[in-house]
C-alpha cells in the first residue's frame, strides 16, 4: 500500500527540517501550511509538497491533507519534533497487515508534558472511554488510517478537537483501532493550543456527540 505522511504546521521551522529528515524513506510527505515564518520554504527544500492552507485549524489541515494525498494510508502527526516519526512503519503496520482499520501512538509523556496537561488528557481519556469505549489517548496526535475510511467520517471540526472527533466518529462507524505506545518529546517551539478553551471543546464535543446521531453508524 502507499503511505503518505500528512504534517499539519503553523510556524514550525525551527522542527520541520528534522521532523522531515526523519520520516523513513518511501513514503509522500505532505505538508500543509498556514505559517508566517519560513516552515513552507525549509519543507519544500527537504522534499515534502506544500499545500498552503487559507483558514487556520489543524482539523481543516489534516482534512485537506488528507483530500490531496495520493496514498492509501495516510499518517498523521505534528510538526513540533514531538512525535517519533521512525515509528512510522510499525504505525501502519496492523493496517497493512489487515488486521486494524486505524492506529492511535498512544504516547509516553515522561517529563516531556507539563503535568497540569496530563491531568487534563487522562481525564477527557477517562471521560471518553466511559462514554464510547475504550481510549488510552484521546488526543494523540499521530495516527494512521485508511485514507478512504478517514475522509467517509465526515469530520467538521476545525480547530485541535479534530482528534476528539476522529476518535468518536470511528467509534460509530465501528473501525477497529489498535493502539501502539509511543514515546513523546518536549516540542520545538511555542505550543498553539489553549489548554482551557480548547478542553472546554473537547468536552463538549464528547457529550453532545452522544445526542448527536449524524455521520456514519456502521461500515
Amino acid at each position: 500500500m502507499n503511505i503518505s505522511v500528512v504534517i499539519p504546521t503553523m510556524n514550525e521551522e525551527g522542527a520541520i527540517e528534522e521532523v522531515i529528515k526523519e520520516i523513513p524513506k518511501g513514503y509522500e510527505i505532505v505538508v500543509v501550511d498556514n505559517s508566517t515564518d519560513r516552515t513552507a520554504e525549509i519543507a519544500k527544500r527537504c522534499g515534502a509538497r506544500v499545500i498552503k492552507q487559507k483558514d487556520r485549524g489543524k482539523g481543516r489541515a489534516m482534512v485537506l491533507g488528507a483530500e490531496k494525498a495520493r496514498g492509501e494510508i495516510v499518517v498523521f502527526t505534528d510538526g513540533d519534533g514531538t512525535y517519533p516519526v521512525e515509528k512510522i512503519p510499525e504505525i501502519v503496520r496492523p493496517i497493512v497487515m489487515g488486521e486494524a482499520d486505524a492506529v492511535d501512538g498512544v504516547r509516553r509523556f515522561g517529563k516531556s508534558m507539563k503535568t497540569i496537561n496530563k491531568a487534563g488528557n487522562h481525564l477527557l481519556s477517562f471521560v471518553a472511554s466511559v462514554l464510547y469505549g475504550r481510549t488510552s489517548d484521546l488526543l494523540t496526535g499521530m495516527r494512521a488510517m485508511k485514507r478512504e475510511d478517514f475522509l467517509g467520517l465526515g469530520l467538521k471540526s476545525t480547530g485541535f478537537e479534530i482528534e476528539t472527533e476522529i476518535y468518536v466518529r470511528s467509534h460509530k462507524a465501528r473501525l477497529k483501532t489498535v493502539e501502539i505506545p509511543i514515546d513523546y518529546k518536549p516540542r520545538i517551539g511555542e505550543t498553539k493550543l489553549n489548554r482551557m478553551r480548547d478542553g472546554l471543546r473537547i468536552l463538549k464535543l464528547l457529550i453532545t456527540s452522544i445526542f448527536n446521531r449524524s455521520g456514519s453508524q456502521s461500515r
